[in-house]
C-alpha cells in the first residue's frame, strides 16, 4: 500500500488542531492498532508533539509539510511518494524535511520524491537518483556514483562544486554534451540491481492494504469533521446570518405594508421576485466560491483512499442544506412582518417552502459550477444562468414567450418558485383586499383598485390554476438532476488518469 503527498497540501477549509485531521485519517482507514497511540507516535516522530493542539493554519511552512506527511503515515505504508516536499520552504526547514524523510527510509520504508536544485548537503542524503532532462533519463543509480559517471563521459566535476548543480549545467548543454548522448550513456551505466540498506527492516505492523472503515463510519467521521470546521469558522457563518437579517430588514422597510393592500399588489410582486432572487444568489455564490477548495481536499484524500465519494458528498450536503434553510428563514421572518403579508400558516409555509427550494436548487447549481469549471468562469456563469432563468414568469408572461424559448420556461426552477410564492399570497380563497384612499381631497379623483380581488393578479400572470405539488416536484426534480450531474463530474475528475 503506497501513499502519495502532493506538492500543494490543503488540510481543510478551516484548519483544525494538528491532532484532529490525523485522528480522522486513522479512523477512516480503520488501522489495526490503537489510533490514539499511533497519533502520538507520529507526532513525536515528526516533531509535532508540542503542537498537537495548535491550529493547523497557524503552523509554519515546514510544519505544514510535516503534517501532510503525518496524514499519510497513519497507516504505516511501506512506500511513500512525495511531490516536491521542499517547495516553498527555507533552507533550515528544507534540511529538516529531508532529514525526516531519510529517517523514514532508514526504518524500512521506500520514500520516492521529486526535488529541484538540492544543495550538496541535501543531495548526499538521498540513496538513489533518477535524473531527467528534456524528457530523457540522464542518470540512474547511486548518488555517490554520479561524479564518477560524469568523469567517465569526460565531464569531471570541479572540486567543491555541488554535483547536482553540475549535472544540471551539463544537461542544459553548457559543456557541449547533448542530452541524447548523456541519456545513452546513462542507459548503459544504469544499475538495476535491488538496493538493500543496512539495518533496514520493515516493521511487522506494516500491511499492504489497511482495511477501510465501513461506509456509515466514514459518513459519521466526515460529518463530525464538517461540524468542527463550521464551529471554528463562526465568523463566516455569523456574517451570513447578519447579512440575511440585515437585507430582510432593508427589503421589509422599502416594501413595508405592500402585502396587505390592493393598490400595492404590483409592488408586492416585485418584493416576492426580489426575495427569491436574493436567496438564489446567496445560496449559489457561497458554495461556488468555497467548493473548488473542497475539491482540492477531496482529490488528495480520495486518491489516498481515505473514504468513498458517497459518504463525503452526503456529509457535505447534510451540513450545507440545513444552514441554507435556516438562512432563508432569517431573511424571510423580518421581511414578511414588515411587508404585512397575510400571517396565515398555510400561506407562510408555502412561501417559505418555495423560497427555500429555490435557494437550495441554486446551491446545487453552485456545487455543479464549482466542481466542473475554474472559479474564474464559475463566478460569471452562475449569476448569468440564474438571471436567465429568472426572466420567465416575471419579466415575460407565458403567453408572450417565443416558441423556441418555451423549454427554458418549463425547466426554470426560479419561475416555479416565484409563481408558487405569488400564488401562496393571493390564492387559497383570499378575500377582497382593502384599498385605502390615497388620493388628495382636492383632486376629486376616484379611488379605483384594479386588484381588489386577489384572483385578478393571478389571472394576469397566467398562474391562476398552478398546482403546489406540481411546482414543488418540478423544482425538486431539477435539483436532483443537477446533483446527479455534479456527482458524475466529480467522479470523472477523481478517476481520470
Amino acid at each position: 500500500m503506497a501513499r502519495f503527498a502532493r506538492e500543494l497540501q490543503v488540510v481543510s477549509r478551516s484548519l483544525p488542531p494538528v491532532c484532529r485531521p490525523i485522528h480522522t485519517t486513522a479512523s477512516c482507514r480503520a488501522v489495526r492498532y490503537g489510533p490514539l497511540e499511533r497519533v502520538g507516535e507520529i507526532l513525536a516522530l515528526l516533531g509535532l508533539d508540542n503542537h498537537a493542539e495548535t491550529l493547523a493554519g497557524r503552523l509554519s511552512g515546514g510544519q505544514k509539510k510535516r503534517l501532510s506527511i503525518a496524514l499519510e503515515l497513519i497507516s504505516n505504508p511501506p512506500i511513500i511518494f512525495l511531490d516536491e516536499p521542499t517547495t516553498g520552504l527555507d533552507s533550515s526547514s528544507t534540511t529538516q524535511c529531508v532529514s525526516l524523510l531519510k529517517s523514514l527510509a532508514a526504518e524500512g520504508r521506500t520514500v520516492v520524491c521529486t526535488i529541484h536544485q538540492p544543495s550538496a548537503l541535501l543531495f548526499e542524503m538521498f540513496d538513489q537518483l533518477y535524473a531527467v532532462a528534456a524528457g530523457r533519463c540522464v542518470y540512474q543509480g547511486d548518488t555517490k556514483g554520479l561524479v564518477p559517471f560524469l568523469a567517465q563521459q569526460g565531464l569531471p566535476c570541479p572540486a567543491y562544486h555541488n554535483p547536482a548543480d553540475f549535472l544540471m549545467e551539463v544537461s542544459t548543454g553548457d559543456f557541449g554534451v547533448s542530452v541524447t548522448t548523456l541519456s545513452e550513456a546513462a542507459a548503459k551505466h544504469s544499475n538495476r540491481r535491488p538496493v538493500v540498506l543496512a539495518n533496514a527492516t520493515l516493521p511487522d505492523e506494516v500491511v499492504c492494504q489497511a482495511p477501510p472503515a465501513p461506509l456509515y463510519m466514514q459518513f459519521y467521521l466526515l460529518l463530525m469533521r464538517n461540524i468542527i470546521i463550521m464551529r471554528r469558522d463562526v465568523s463566516g457563518l455569523a456574517l451570513r446570518v447578519f447579512m440575511h437579517v440585515f437585507i430582510g430588514l432593508i427589503f421589509g422597510y422599502l416594501y413595508r405594508g405592500v402585502g396587505a393592500n390592493a393598490n400595492d399588489v404590483l409592488a408586492n410582486v416585485v418584493y416576492l421576485y426580489g426575495s427569491n432572487l436574493f436567496l438564489v444568489y446567496t445560496g449559489q455564490m457561497a458554495v461556488t466560491l468555497a467548493f473548488p477548495l473542497e475539491v482540492e481536499v477531496l482529490t488528495r484524500e480520495h486518491f489516498n483512499r481515505w473514504y468513498k465519494l458517497g459518504p463525503y458528498l452526503l456529509s457535505t450536503l447534510l451540513v450545507e442544506l440545513p444552514i441554507q434553510a435556516v438562512l432563508c428563514a432569517t431573511y424571510l421572518a423580518p421581511s414578511i412582518i414588515l411587508t404585512e403579508q397575510p400571517l396565515d400558516l398555510v400561506r407562510i409555509v408555502h412561501f417559505y417552502s418555495f423560497a427555500t427550494l429555490a435557494s437550495l436548487t441554486a446551491q446545487s447549481c453552485g456545487f455543479l459550477f464549482g466542481a466542473s469549471v475554474p472559479i474564474t468562469i464559475s463566478v460569471f456563469l452562475g449569476p448569468v444562468v440564474a438571471v436567465l432563468l429568472s426572466i420567465f414568469g416575471f419579466c415575460i408572461w407565458y403567453r408572450d414567450i417565443p416558441y423556441f424559448f418555451m423549454w427554458l420556461y418549463y425547466i426554470s426552477y426560479f419561475r416555479a418558485a416565484f409563481q408558487g410564492c405569488v400564488y401562496a399570497m393571493y390564492a387559497y380563497g383570499r378575500t377582497a383586499m382593502p384599498c385605502p384612499n390615497r388620493m388628495k381631497a382636492y383632486a376629486g379623483g376616484i379611488n379605483y383598485c384594479h386588484y381588489k380581488a386577489p384572483r385578478k393578479i393571478l389571472n394576469e400572470m397566467d398562474i391562476a390554476d398552478i398546482n403546489f405539488w406540481y411546482n414543488t416536484s418540478s423544482i425538486i426534480a431539477f435539483c436532483v438532476i443537477v446533483y446527479i450531474v455534479t456527482i458524475t463530474v466529480i467522479w470523472f475528475r477523481l478517476n481520470r488518469r
